[in-house]
């Protein structure tokens, strides 16, 4: 396509027959420089400085202060599979699809609100053909008449202060919010597989837990009937055993309905059909107790929102220039030119061309407030953007606290728990030892099962809730969970 700036030039000096050719070249040269200067779009600086928030130099909780590693949360897992698991949630899933269109389409507006900075020209061709028939006297005459045309219209805004520079500047930064945003959702997706994941292993244990009951009891069960029958066991521990075998059994199926539901949800976010038919882990992995966080002002350059929250900030605190620019003179340049012809053979002929070139200079006096109701608009805007940003900022600090405070915790939570299954294995042992030698009725054994069995129950769901907690921990920190992506602005 051709320059516009060349054509700019030639209607410049089509215009100005008699002008000095080095004066027009100096004339265009300032327009090409003004046309370059006005094309160059670069991201609104950081507003960071603006947040009024203390920010501590280490997190309150207790933590592990190196810098935080995004691709540390594999390694602490150690599960290849989830990893797998991951990437085709990452490539598949439905909402992760919606948000790249969102994405696309942010990056089509900042286009679009950024080409004001060029000029725009169009090109159209016209025909025409007429006839016109008269009456003189007894004569009848027609007259056949034809005109063809190529022309083509030129117009820029001669960006003098900025405001159209600002106004892609700050389109620049609302895509580079966009992109954050998405960014965030790659995230979430992630977290989101991972934490299904993991419920799915839990509730796999749990229907372990539960068919390891069944199979304990239904034996327990063979074992009193024989007694029962030789008199050595009471109609009481019969019923009483026949009904924890019920029970069990009915346990079990909601286990398994669990499980099924757990898999399914799991299956969706991976895009797949929920067919029930995915393969997972039969263990939880073995994490570390600890997992490097890094300093808390970091996470103002690494967390997806708290960037994107910036990036608007940003956005318009340069609409706000550019609306009190907005009241200053501005510069128009129109042009067109073309051909007109009886003859289209000769519409591309020199000696049928047609041109004009104009400027317009404005200065807007009085347009009922709009100009100051705009500014005042974008500010209060601009103070609400600001507040999002040092809410957004205390929230995921919070969420960090929240996160660490919770690993500590859960992990004293699991090692009780562990203890208490150690016990209660030992103590169920002990109660049934004893009912067979009489020592005690099948109540203290049945009670000792039941106890065994909620501690097993407890110990996985307190590993699946660390292991959660794990999760939310890296994506509190901003990262983690997906491969790095590029911002797109060509």
């Amino acid at each position: 396509m051709t320059c516009p700036f060349s054509r700019l030039w030639g209607l410049v000096r089509a215009s100005l027959p008699g002008a000095n050719v080095s004066n027009l070249f100096v004339l265009v040269a300032c327009l090409v420089v003004a046309f370059f200067a006005g094309c160059v779009t670069q991201a609104p600086p950081s507003q960071v400085d603006k947040l009024d928030l203390p920010i501590p130099t280490r997190y309150t909780a207790e933590n592990d202060p190196a810098p935080f590693w995004n691709g540390g949360w594999m390694e602490d897992f150690g599960d290849p599979q989830l990893e797998a698991v991951i990437l085709e949630a990452l490539q598949h899933n439905n909402d992760l699809i919606v948000a790249e269109g969102r994405l696309e389409a942010a990056r089509a507006t900042s286009v679009i609100q950024g080409s004001g900075k060029y000029p725009s020209l169009s090109i159209s061709h016209t025909g025409n053909r007429a006839q016109r028939t008269q009456t003189q006297g007894f004569v009848i005459s027609s007259r056949l008449s034809e005109s063809f045309g190529i022309n083509s219209r030129t117009s820029w805004e001669f960006d003098i202060w900025g405001i159209v520079r600002d106004q892609a500047n700050a389109g620049l930064a609302d895509y580079q919010a966009a992109f954050e945003i998405y960014r965030a959702a790659r995230f979430s997706i992630a977290a989101r597989t991972a934490r299904a994941w993991f419920s799915a292993i839990a509730a796999q244990l749990q229907l372990k837990v539960a068919a390891q009951s069944l199979e304990t009891f239904e034996s327990n069960l063979e074992i009193i009937e024989e007694n029962f029958k030789r008199g050595l066991a009471r109609a009481l521990d019969l019923r009483l055993m026949r009904a924890s075998v019920a029970s069990s059994r009915s346990a079990y199926e909601q286990r398994l309905r669990t499980r099924d539901g757990a898999i399914r949800t799991l299956e969706i976010l991976l895009g797949r059909y929920p067919a029930d038919e995915i393969q997972i882990a039969q263990e939880f992995p073995a994490i570390k107790n600890s997992i490097p966080v890094g300093l808390p002002d970091e996470l103002l350059m690494r967390r997806p929102d708290l960037i994107a929250a910036e990036r608007r900030l940003a956005a318009d605190a340069t609409l706000i220039k550019a609306t009190k620019k907005a009241r200053l003179p501005g510069v128009f340049l129109t042009g067109s030119g073309g051909t007109s012809s009886r003859e289209l053979g000769d519409v591309l002929d020199d000696d049928f061309k047609v041109w004009s070139l104009n400027y317009n200079i404005g200065l807007p006096i009085f347009q009922g407030g709009r100009l100051f109701a705009s500014e005042k608009r974008i500010i209060a805007i601009y103070e609400q953007s600001l507040a999002n940003f040092a809410q957004t900022a205390l929230i995921a600090y919070s969420e960090v606290e929240s996160a660490l405070i919770d690993q500590d915790s859960l992990r004293r939570d699991e090692e009780a728990q562990n203890l208490a299954v150690i016990e209660y294995t030992a103590a169920e042992e002990l109660a049934w030892e004893q009912y067979n030698r009489g020592l005690v009725d099948i109540i203290t054994v049945l009670e000792s099962q039941r106890r065994l069995f909620n501690a097993q129950r407890a110990l996985i769901q307190v590993a699946n809730q660390r292991i959660q907690s794990r999760i939310d921990l890296y994506l509190a920190l901003g990262g983690g969970f997906a491969q790095d992506i590029e911002l797109d602005i060509e």
